[in-house]
């Protein structure tokens, strides 16, 4: 088993997934009111654009029926991450209420609606809209009063299908690919033809970065030469601060389907260790970004590239990946000093 299969193996990805459940409570005596035309009457296939916002901060969503993906409105070629999204389009058509409380809102401020926490606005394939506001929560705090734009009754919305979609801003659902270095980095290590071709590696006995020796023996990997810190620490700066443009293919399934754009096994490929404090006290929580170096696009302005051992191909600047490269070919970071 070669050392870059291994490196896959020793990282463990993580995805959670957020499942809703509420119940229907709807007392007999109310049985015979005519209710509004909530979304869960909406067919999800029927959802073309979705907008969430929150107040300080608003996010949107096209779908691009075409590739059948919703990409973000705001970021140019970027599509929700899969396992996010997965069942969000469902969730919002069916926010059944909880009951109807009023036919009529007397006063919106009572209940948050003059201010709301959210409003979705969702657009359907005829170019309709519906939009839901969210007001405050109710004082178990177990659901929130809302009211669908353009009809009268105030409603009960269950809290935690409102607080799923408020996260989609919060915490956007970006592909793993589009990443941002968050931790302490330990390693680094640059293959070409699938075998290493230099490593850098911080030896925590003396508090420095090394040159690693080849073929590497420890995890992280040290070596006798040290290593020029300073200079090392502006590349992880600069590898942690990615330019994507966006994506080119997705879900690739087969090897072959990466030769087209040079992203292949035998293709230029960092592995860069990083370190954050777990949850217990005394673990650390080890995790990794990866990319494979690919070909110039024709206008050779961005490479082509696999991030993240996703099955996605995208495009990086190429001047940022070409500073990228030179830790692969330039000069070894010595400290000379």
């Amino acid at each position: 088993m070669n050392l870059r299969f291994t490196l896959l193996l020793i990282t463990a990805l993580s995805y959670i997934a957020i499942g809703v459940t509420w119940f229907l409570t709807n007392p007999a005596s109310e049985q015979q009111e005519i209710e509004p035309p909530f979304f869960y009457t909406l067919a999800p296939d029927d959802l073309r654009h979705i907008e969430i916002d929150i107040g300080d901060d608003k996010t949107g969503w096209n779908l691009r029926e075409d590739a059948r993906r919703w990409y973000f409105d705001d970021m140019d070629d970027i599509p929700a991450d899969l396992f996010r999204w997965g069942g969000i389009t469902q969730l919002l058509g069916g926010p059944r209420t909880q009951r109807v409380l009023s036919q009529e809102i007397d006063d919106e401020s009572l209940y948050g609606l003059d201010d709301p926490s959210t409003v979705i606005t969702v657009t359907l394939r005829d170019e309709s809209q519906v939009k839901l506001i969210l007001g405050g929560l109710t004082p178990d705090g177990e659901n929130n009063y809302a009211r669908v734009d353009g009809f009268p009754q105030l409603v009960l919305v269950d809290s935690t299908w409102g607080g799923v979609l408020q996260r989609l801003v919060t915490e956007p659902p970006v592909p793993e690919w589009y990443y941002q270095l968050e931790g302490t980095v330990r390693e680094i290590i640059l293959f070409d033809n699938n075998e290493v071709l230099r490593a850098y590696g911080y030896d925590r006995q003396t508090d420095k970065w090394t040159v690693c020796d080849i073929p590497l023996e420890t995890d992280p990997c040290t070596g006798s030469v040290a290593a020029d810190g300073e200079a090392l620490q502006a590349e992880i700066d600069h590898f942690g601060q990615p330019e994507i443009n966006g994506a080119i293919a997705l879900n690739l399934t087969d090897d072959e389907a990466f030769v087209p754009y040079g992203t292949t096994v035998d293709s230029p490929y960092i592995a860069v260790r990083i370190e954050n404090p777990g949850s217990q006290a005394g673990v650390t929580e080890v995790t990794r970004l990866t990319m494979t170096f690919g070909d110039l696009t024709r206008e050779g302005d961005a490479r082509y590239a696999v991030a993240n051992e996703t099955s996605d191909v995208i495009s990086i600047d190429a001047e940022w990946a070409d500073r990228v490269l030179d830790l692969f070919y330039g000069e070894v970071l010595i400290d000379n000093g």
